[in-house]
């Protein structure tokens, strides 16, 4: 009578000869134990994409993109949004620095310590070869506003160009056209013939959306108050001209900073101690009274909201700007800068706030021949640079984002 059915071989073991008993304890055994080689080649290989994530997160940009090419599983890891938020080129890496009348130059802050390799070429060689180029302005994201000529002789054709140093990706502004504007890029503004090829143009990041930026040009008349503003989008790859709507009297101040670009507009301050504001649409103008009149004043943006800054009578103070609707701003942080820089340093006045850190209570000054970093929350400084003082710095952290894809569409004038 043959058995009977149902159920697998290993299961009716009493109809089993001995020799089928030890081959299923042997395919058992050699089951649990490709099972458990599984999951230690699982553990392993998650302690492998540790190790390379750690590794990879200290290598350039570009080398990174050709280490997508490898294969599907260096391409999915190469990919990892973790790895460049785990990357220590996160943090500040150096910053860049002027005095007046100067360019602004780096300063590598990792390329001293035998462990990262510099982050910027000081060169920008990437943009390609002209002849002299000249870093403008240095957006707290990790952008750069370059003046690039492609002739030393000719001093006045130059071009404007946004690049990202840690991805070298640029974008070359078209020149600001208007129907009104005459060959030789001049514009009238009420009583005065503005010249926009010589206009200062200012920078402005959303950090928000990395991928995203702006560039502002007051036009003003032969008083400096400002009657037009012409402003660039990544967004759009053109420039649009708007009339002001902020009080007649409005004079930037051209202090060589980047406009700070925060909750959908960019914000200029005044030489009548105000911040004024304007959407990249041109239809919400605002004015922020500052809450000192006193001192040299700087603006910026930490952990999303707008801070100012400013050093008088050797009392650094610290604001932030919570509520928008009321223009409330509180007092952050107080601290006597003569405790920071020693008392020797009394007779030479001038201390400048130059950067807040846009992630943290950290706030970076300079003096008296020394740049320092001041943490609020522990009260702890650091010098950074002991041998010369800046006027304008700032940081560069570098951004990994996409890079707009949009292209520019330059006028036939220009080509």
């Amino acid at each position: 009578m043959p058995p009977p059915r149902g159920g697998d071989s290993c299961t009716e073991q009493h109809h089993q000869p001995a020799t089928v008993h030890r081959a299923c304890d042997e395919d058992a055994l050699s089951h649990a134990s490709q099972k458990k080689q599984k999951q230690d080649h699982r553990r392993a290989a998650s302690l492998h994409d540790d190790v390379l994530i750690d590794i990879l997160s200290r290598v350039s940009y570009r080398s990174l993109c050709r280490f997508k090419c490898v294969s599907k599983a260096w391409l999915a890891l190469c990919s990892e949004l973790d790895l460049h938020n785990r990357s220590p080129q996160r943090t500040v890496s150096g910053y860049f620095s002027r005095n007046i009348g100067e360019a602004f130059s780096f300063h590598d802050l990792t390329a001293g310590d035998g462990y990262h390799p510099p982050l910027v070429d000081p060169t920008l060689a990437f943009l390609g070869s002209y002849q002299r180029i000249d870093v403008e302005q240095c957006c707290g994201g990790g952008l750069l506003l370059c003046k690039c000529w492609e002739s030393r002789s000719d001093k006045d054709k130059y071009s404007y160009v946004v690049c990202n140093p840690a991805t070298e990706k640029w974008t070359m502004l078209p020149p600001i056209e208007f129907p009104d504007t005459t060959p030789d890029g001049r514009y009238i503004v009420e009583d005065r013939l503005f010249d926009l090829n010589k206009a200062h143009h200012k920078l402005g990041f959303d950090a928000l959306n990395p991928s995203r930026f702006v560039v502002a040009v007051g036009m003003d008349n032969s008083f400096d108050e400002v009657r037009e503003v012409a402003i660039y989008s990544s967004d759009t790859g053109r420039w649009t001209s708007m009339q002001s709507q902020w009080p007649s009297e409005t004079v930037l101040e051209d202090c060589g900073d980047e406009a700070i670009f925060l909750n959908g507009s960019m914000h200029f301050p005044t030489s009548s101690y105000s911040i004024v504001t304007v959407d990249i649409e041109g239809k919400v103008w605002k004015e922020i009274k500052m809450p000192n009149s006193h001192g040299l004043a700087t603006i910026g943006q930490s952990q999303g909201y707008l801070h100012y800054w400013c050093v008088d009578n050797y009392q650094l103070s610290i604001w932030v700007l919570e509520d928008y609707g009321s223009a409330n701003w509180i007092r952050k942080h107080r601290v006597n800068v003569l405790e920071l820089f020693g008392k020797n340093y009394a007779a030479d006045h001038k201390w400048f706030g130059v950067a807040i850190h846009p992630d943290c209570d950290l706030i970076f000054l300079t003096g008296s021949e020394m740049t320092i970093s001041y943490d609020m929350d522990s009260r702890k400084m650091h010098v950074i640079y002991a041998s010369k003082a800046f006027v304008f710095a700032v940081l560069y952290i570098p951004c990994f984002a996409k890079w707009p894809s949009r292209k520019v569409a330059l006028p036939d004038s220009y080509k």
